[in-house]
């Protein structure tokens, strides 16, 4: 029979450390501390640890609960419980199982400050200018919103592992897309379970009323908006059960977050609903009338299906209609672009988890698919791309960011990143409308300016043509591949023997002159070129290559690891007169003041 004793109780510095043993392989462990007087408590992680449960309890009272590796002696990096916000309370952390004669305790460290400092943001593979979070597991970018000048960017995070589990909404800001501050997680698990993917919005006109001291500018705009932030919460024990859809909100520009208190505010209505895109809808039709416009949620189902849900308050929703069909499952977003650039034709877009997507009309109540789907993406790691709410109209872009899945982080303290921000247009091809993917602009701020300019011609499949000027790991590269002489010669030409070979850091590209098909990390798609031209743009970080041909018809972002420090030496070989290769490269800069691994 197990029972349990009290063994000891040792205070120190205001912190107690309360252990109670239970006879048997195992016991139970509590880290006490009253009143709490810091912000952090920092627990010792090892990868590959037995797991086990720990919950936190604030005056008796569970908050939340997660799964931990808990380190039984030196650990490889610690995790972070946020526990500022409860100063003056009393804080106890439960291990539920760990080994008799487990250090965990003894290693536990608290502070004002964040954990390893001196060497985060320094690790080998650690991405230079590709977001990732500071420790633990990442995948879908969540919530994200734009506010006075501040992209919040939300993820799904485990804090506490470097391995998929116990899904918390992550945090971080940046004024430029690039240079990340990471914040407290600003959602964690509660009584309606873990927390998965949604999206962020500005409440401009308070129609959520959450706002309840509502202030005016000169202009006469409410100057203090809720922020709100939808998410899927997936309910009963520890995770296991229906999922429903619950909301957040910030009072104080992003700063804290607040649930609200009625969650969820849309039921379970099938098994697997999840992952809301909440947005604005402008009634065009009738701009009179109530608030000008309505709420819509687009939300997963199940299997290929989707719904579009309304609502003028963000708490009562109402089914609207279905789309079916989009040839992949969860993760949906909708907006609407101009085609060509012409805000006097636009097209709306539905878009799901895998970057299939729908192109139609949507008059605030039906979705009506005009094409499609289609694909930007053929593989490769990129899954559950969402794009920002509340841009301003003085910018007017569509920015994307997708999580770069499948990625390999061997020993570090963090595990997967996201993609580098993306700009999204629809513009007119040869086979109608469709959706181009390239990366924001931003991204050229990170050049050096230093640049190698190359232009050749094809040399034949024995001899490379090397691109001088090539020193670093992080690039943005242009080439251009022009077939005009050799298809003013050969109109017909349909050899699949016609092959052009691209490498980089032992990443191999191919163009297929023939098929028409190019080929990145075993990734294939059609790639047809446009007056006589092929246009790639390599974006190369320490463990990515994203690929974007002709202005991003289609995309490949690719994950690898160059553990044997192969030197970038871009090569280019082909049949003899095949093309004229031109070559711009510019070495990009790290986001980091510090070069990680210097």
């Amino acid at each position: 029979m197990k029972r349990s004793i009290l063994l000891f109780q040792l205070i120190f510095a205001g912190l107690v450390l309360m252990i109670s043993q239970t006879f048997g392989q195992t016991i139970s462990q509590s880290y006490e501390a009253f009143p709490v007087k810091k912000k952090f408590v920092h627990l010792p992680v090892k990868t590959g640890a037995p797991k086990t449960w720990m919950t936190v309890n604030i005056n008796g009272v569970l908050q939340h609960e997660f799964q931990i590796e808990l380190a039984p002696g030196e650990p490889d990096f610690y995790a972070t419980v946020e526990v500022g916000r409860w100063q003056g309370k009393k804080l106890v952390l439960t291990a539920e199982t760990v080994t008799s004669d487990s250090k965990w305790l003894t290693n536990v460290k608290v502070a004002d400050e964040m954990s390893d400092e001196a060497l985060v943001y320094k690790e080998a593979y650690r991405p230079q200018f590709h977001f990732s979070p500071r420790r633990g597991w990442t995948n879908d970018p969540n919530g994200l919103v734009y506010y006075k000048g501040t992209y919040h960017l939300f993820f799904q995070h485990n804090p506490y592992g470097t391995s998929w589990g116990n899904m918390t909404w992550g945090h971080a800001v940046s004024t430029d897309l690039l240079h990340w501050t990471e914040k407290p997680d600003a959602v964690l698990p509660d009584k309606n379970g873990v927390v998965f993917s949604g999206s962020g919005l500005v409440d401009w006109e308070n129609t959520s009323g959450l706002q309840k001291n509502p202030k005016k500018d000169a202009s006469g705009k409410l100057a203090n908006p809720p922020l709100v932030l939808f998410y899927t919460s997936i309910q009963a024990d520890r995770g296991k059960g229906p999922a429903a859809q619950s909301m957040v909100y910030s009072l104080d520009e992003g700063k804290t977050w607040k649930k609200y208190p009625a969650n969820p505010v849309l039921p379970n209505l099938i098994t697997d609903n999840r992952d809301p895109k909440v947005f604005w809808y402008s009634d065009r039709q009738n701009p009179a009338g109530p608030k000008g416009g309505h709420w819509v949620m687009a939300l997963y189902l199940e299997g290929e299906n989707y719904a579009l849900f309304s609502s003028q308050n963000l708490t009562n929703w109402e089914k609207m209609c279905d789309i079916k069909n989009l040839g992949c499952s969860e993760c949906p977003d909708m907006f609407e672009l101009p085609v060509d650039g012409n805000s006097a034709q636009t097209k709306w877009v539905f878009w799901g988890g895998d970057g299939k997507y729908l192109i139609g009309t949507f008059d605030g109540k039906t979705f009506t698919p005009e094409a499609g789907p289609f694909t930007t993406k053929y593989g490769g790691n990129d899954y559950a791309a969402q794009t920002y709410s509340d841009i301003p109209a003085t910018d007017g872009r569509r920015i994307q960011f997708s999580w770069m899945s499948g990625g390999k982080y061997p020993g570090m303290p963090f595990n997967q990143q996201f993609t580098v921000p993306r700009s999204l247009t629809l513009r007119t091809t040869s086979e109608g409308v469709r959706l181009f993917i390239e990366p924001a602009i931003e991204i050229e701020k990170l050049r050096n300016s230093k640049q190698a300019n190359f232009s050749a011609n094809l040399k034949g499949m024995d001899n490379k043509i090397k691109v001088p000027g090539m020193k670093g790991e992080l690039f943005d590269i242009e080439i251009l591949l022009d077939f005009k002489k050799f298809d003013e010669k050969n109109p017909l030409s349909t050899d699949t023997t016609n092959l052009i070979y691209m490498e980089i850091f032992g990443q191999k590209i191919t163009y297929n002159m023939g098929s028409k098909i190019i080929e990145s990390a075993g990734i294939k798609a059609p790639l047809v070129p446009v007056d006589h031209q092929i246009r790639i743009r390599l974006i190369i970080d320490r463990t990515t290559v994203e690929l974007f041909a002709n202005d991003g018809i289609i995309q490949i972002a690719n994950c690898f690891i160059n553990k044997d420090k192969v030197p970038a030496n871009l090569s280019i070989w082909g049949k003899k007169d095949l093309a004229t290769v031109s070559v711009k490269s510019y070495q990009l800069k790290s986001v980091y003041s510090i070069q990680p691994g210097s």
